[in-house]
C-alpha cells in the first residue's frame, strides 16, 4: 500500500510542476494534405532550368574558352609612325612610347584570341587599332 501512495504522490507532484510549463493542445489543428505541383508546371520548371543552364554554359564557353580571330594592323601602324617621325611630328622618345603602346596593346589581348596581321584579313574579323 505504501508503494501505491508514493506513486500517487509522485504523479500528483509531476502534474503540479507541469502546470508552469507551456501547455500543448492535445489535438493539433487539422492540416490539409500537401498539394503536389501539377505535371505541366513541373515540366515547365524543368525546361526553364535546362534552358537557363544551357544558355549560361554557351555564353561562358564563348566568352572565356572559344578561340576567336583578332587582326592587328601592325604594318599600317608602323608605316604611320614612320611617316610622322620623318615629317618631324614625333621625336625619338614619342616614337619609342608609340611602339611600347603597340606592344602593350598586343600583350593585353586575351589568350583565347588568335592574333593575325591586319593585311591578311579580308572581312568579318575583329580589328584592333593600337
Amino acid at each position: 500500500m505504501n508503494d501505491e501512495t508514493n506513486i500517487k504522490i509522485n504523479v500528483s507532484q509531476e502534474s503540479e510542476s507541469n502546470k508552469d510549463a507551456v501547455s500543448v493542445p492535445k489535438e493539433y489543428p487539422k492540416q490539409h494534405p500537401k498539394q503536389h505541383p501539377s505535371l505541366v508546371s513541373m515540366i515547365a520548371i524543368c525546361v526553364a532550368v535546362s534552358v537557363g543552364a544551357s544558355l549560361s554554359t554557351i555564353v561562358g564557353y564563348d566568352r572565356w574558352f572559344a578561340q576567336k580571330v583578332v587582326a592587328v594592323d601592325i604594318k599600317g601602324y608602323i608605316a604611320q609612325q614612320r611617316d610622322n617621325y620623318l615629317a618631324g611630328k614625333l621625336n625619338d622618345d614619342e616614337l619609342k612610347k608609340s611602339f611600347d603602346r603597340l606592344e602593350n596593346v598586343i600583350t593585353a589581348i586575351p589568350k583565347n584570341r588568335v592574333i593575325i596581321m591586319g593585311d591578311a584579313v579580308v572581312r568579318n574579323a575583329e580589328t584592333v587599332r593600337p
